[in-house]
């Protein structure tokens, strides 16, 4: 009876473990220009993104001081569609001087939509390196 409960708590240990690994997802990424995220700009330098399914939002923190924010997911974009599902990347959408962080693509997953930039605006694309 004692081993059936160890091996029955082992077993749910080890599923929340996996669970809560698969619930998140970190990109770490060299950003070389100021963007903004969630209403906060933030400076040119290295940043983690971390990607919370059970929260619905992306947690980026920068290597300076003041530059953490977390970001809501608009929605989810379908990696068929994009030239690059097994990528991880990072895009902004660029109006004018500004840089606003758009989408993120992590490993194996789909899409993540931060934002919807209504103006005219063009791409600016940070590959991340396995």
């Amino acid at each position: 009876m004692k081993t059936n409960t160890l091996v029955a708590i082992s077993l749910t240990i080890l599923l929340a473990v996996a669970s809560a690994s698969a619930q998140s997802q970190v990109v770490r990424a060299k950003i070389p220009f100021e963007f903004s995220a969630a209403g906060k700009v933030l400076p040119a330098g290295q940043y983690d993104f971390t990607y919370n399914s059970g929260m619905r939002t992306v947690l980026i923190r920068g290597s300076e001081k003041g530059t953490t924010v977390n970001v809501p997911i608009v929605t989810w974009l379908a990696a068929a569609m994009h030239t690059t599902p097994n990528d991880s990347h990072i895009v902004f959408d660029v109006v004018g001087n500004n840089r606003y962080l758009s989408e993120l693509w992590f490993t194996g997953m789909d899409g993540l939509d931060l934002i919807t930039t209504k103006e005219r605006h063009q791409h600016e694309i940070v590959n991340v390196p396995r």
